[in-house]
């Protein structure tokens, strides 16, 4: 397969700590770089492509033979970066969150199919190492139905409670949606705030009849294991303490599939691979793991839980 000729928008230090160093890992070709930073635009173009650097993206875009674009920076400047590229012809990589709202996410969505183009979103956890073992274990036959879902994924602190739901929280509303696979049919919220910082205990309901909750907060630390899930089926479990593996519990016997490096790669924490399901996705015209269109009901979630409505909400 012919790698996928792109251009990058950003050069800051989050794209330099996670998507450039995964681009090897892909069937990608970078072709430019583009930042309003002329030395961050050079020194990445230098270390992870052919050297071609701009800060001016409508000149990389004239000069460029680009096939895609991955935009790296936060939503709200990204918002209508996106927007633009999808209008200009191009498919379109962008971190998480989608959009700074729910509505923005829609417009994307809209946007993308209005075009014909394909907007992928980095959730990148949907293809860490133990999450993709997790889905494999339960299209078993012995795994059974998925009966239970359990997502505890805490913080240090944020600025605002939203930024703690948008920026962070909003990993595990994305990852229960694609564990379960299926949408939230209806969740009930319970939270407390506390100096600025917010705790929340989620209830749900999926289509598919699973049932689960979230425990979320940014009353803990940083720099600690983030992530842990329980997934049940039918006398069988699985364990995820972190997402670098798995721990399968049956009555027949455990099995442990793990990882000892303590080095961050694209193939752990899935960003490489993330980008690979992109360039493929495009290459068989088919939509990807983690679209747009899909991300919607991701941020239906988040918004369900940013109101904090009393009761039963239906979505």
């Amino acid at each position: 397969m012919e790698p996928l000729r792109i251009g990058f928008l950003g050069a800051g230090g989050f794209a330099r700590h996670t998507i450039y160093p995964a681009l090897h890992l892909a069937p990608v070709a970078l072709q430019a770089v583009c930042d309003a930073d002329e030395n961050r635009a050079k020194d990445a173009a230098g270390k992870f492509g052919t050297g071609r650097y701009y800060t001016d993206r409508h000149e990389m875009f004239e000069k460029e033979d680009l096939e895609a674009v991955i935009i790296s920076m936060g939503p709200d400047p990204r918002q209508p970066l996106v927007l633009e590229t999808l209008a200009a012809g191009y498919h379109v990589f962008t971190p998480k969150p989608p959009a700074p709202s729910l509505e923005e996410t829609i417009a994307l969505a809209e946007t993308a199919e209005k075009h014909g183009k394909t907007l992928m979103v980095n959730f990148q956890r949907r293809f860490s190492l133990g999450v993709r073992e997790a889905r494999r274990i339960m299209q078993t036959e012995s795994f059974g139905t998925l009966t239970q879902l359990f997502c505890s994924f805490c913080s240090g602190k944020y600025p605002t409670v939203k930024s703690y739901l948008l920026d962070f929280a909003i990993h595990h509303f994305d990852l229960a949606r694609h564990i379960a696979g299926a949408d939230v049919k209806e969740l009930c919220v319970f939270h407390n705030e506390v100096d600025g910082q917010g705790a929340f205990a989620v209830s749900v309901e999926y289509t598919n009849g699973a049932v689960g909750s979230l425990q979320l907060s940014s009353q803990r630390l940083w720099q600690r294991n983030y992530d842990y899930i329980e997934i049940t089926g039918q006398h069988e479990y699985i364990v995820l303490d972190g997402l670098w593996g798995a721990q399968h519990f049956t009555e027949s016997g455990n099995s442990f599939t793990s990882n000892f490096s303590d080095q961050r790669n694209g193939e752990l924490t899935g960003d490489g691979i993330s980008l690979t399901e992109f360039a493929n996705a495009i290459r068989e015209d088919r939509e990807p793991v983690s679209s747009i269109q899909d991300c919607v009901g991701t941020m239906r979630f988040y918004d369900a839980v940013l109101q904090r409505k009393k009761g039963v909400i239906s979505l």
